[in-house]
């Protein structure tokens, strides 16, 4: 109701100017970046890779597995960029099973 309110002076869905709702029609830089920015949720991401979302949530826990952001309770995880899916899965891939697995803080 108060949405609907605040729309009755404008036209075609957009405020009126002096409603007090502060929307900017310019996008930033950020806000493009940040809308464009892809996300696998926690069951689309255990569907990639065949696996139950638990062990996903016991990896969380342990520090293990790829980087996550929480929105809320919510827990996505970035498909693109430094440190996201994709990237995850370029670096653990192995030409044989003799191959070391990379130890987090430089170990061998």
């Amino acid at each position: 109701m108060a949405y609907s309110m605040a729309l009755a002076g404008g036209s075609g869905g957009t405020p009126a100017l002096n409603s007090g709702v502060g929307f900017s029609s310019t996008p930033t830089p950020e806000s493009t970046a940040l809308s464009q920015r892809r996300f696998l949720s926690e069951v689309e991401l255990a569907n990639r890779w065949g696996m139950s979302p638990k062990t996903l949530t016991r990896w969380r826990g342990m520090g293990k597995g790829p980087f996550f952001v929480k929105f809320s309770k919510k827990v996505a995880y970035p498909l693109d960029g430094e440190n996201g899916v994709l990237d995850y899965e370029k670096r653990h891939v192995y030409a044989s099973t003799s191959e070391r697995v990379p130890v987090k803080g430089g170990q061998s």
